[in-house]
């Protein structure tokens, strides 16, 4: 769904503003796998259900930043804002939800926002390499999905995986275009992968923090792919995606195997 939406998108609204819309596509593809396939609430009552609540702000954001194009202070206060609502309503309960009571809430706290402000800000700066910023969306979600379902946590891994098969139609899309990666996928995409890891760091998760450790290492791909040989520089472009690919499965597997040992301790 998300390939199928996205090149009507990107059809319909031509050249330079499809670009900019077709990212909306992520959003339609996890919405109907939340809707009909993973037959998850959409009543916020936990981390795991405010997800699309999260995806959902950050890609209504993010579209509103790529169609307006304000200034850059407007963009970075207004992500600064979504992330600070988005971890706020995990720990708290909701967007106007009470201060934690105890000192591991407020911890909680620091390091969610830490972990939204890294991602967010190593996205942004992988926006220049083409779909790389995307790449590292799929290739993180899929590691939180490998980590979550080795950890006996089923339903978080089933979002995962959705997420994944959301973000890699529209990598097909965008990798094959050569479109630019906008807003809407840094922040919606982005958010929905953070989503998902702060609902395996919640403390009723069963989650191995050294496997979640292992995964800080993914975002930091490129450092190692860009040193690889991939022939001549007209190839490059086009195999280059699948070099950050390569590169980030060894620490995915390295927290998956994590995961499977620390199981059930």
């Amino acid at each position: 769904m998300a390939l199928a939406t996205g090149g009507a998108l990107r059809l319909a609204a031509g050249p330079e503003r499809g670009a900019r819309v077709a990212g909306l596509c992520i959003l339609f593809g996890f919405a109907a796998a939340w809707n009909w396939l993973l037959l998850t609430p959409w009543v916020p009552v936990d981390a795991l259900s405010r997800v699309i609540h999260i995806a959902i702000g950050g890609f209504v954001i993010g579209f509103a930043l790529d169609l307006i194009q304000p200034k850059r202070s407007w963009g970075v206060g207004l992500s600064v804002v979504y992330a600070i609502g988005s971890v706020w309503s995990t720990i708290s309960g909701g967007l106007l939800g009470p201060a934690p009571s105890e000192a591991g809430g407020w911890l909680r706290l620091v390091l969610y926002l830490s972990l939204w402000f890294g991602l967010i800000r190593r996205l942004n700066v992988l926006r220049s390499e083409g779909p790389s910023g995307l790449v590292i969306c799929v290739m993180l979600s899929l590691g939180l999905g490998l980590v979550a379902q080795m950890s006996g946590e089923g339903s978080i891994a089933a979002v995962a995986y959705c997420l994944v098969a959301a973000l890699a139609g529209y990598l097909a899309l965008s990798w094959i275009l050569a479109l630019a990666i906008g807003n809407a996928v840094v922040l919606g995409g982005g958010g929905a992968v953070l989503g998902v890891a702060m609902a395996l760091l919640e403390p009723s998760s069963q989650a191995s923090a050294v496997a979640l450790l292992c995964l800080i290492l993914v975002p930091f791909a490129d450092g190692t792919a860009k040193r690889l040989p991939l022939g001549p520089s007209a190839f490059r472009p086009a195999l280059y995606p699948l070099a950050l690919m390569v590169i980030a499965l060894l620490p995915i597997s390295l927290a998956a195997i994590m995961a499977f040992l620390f199981a059930g301790r």
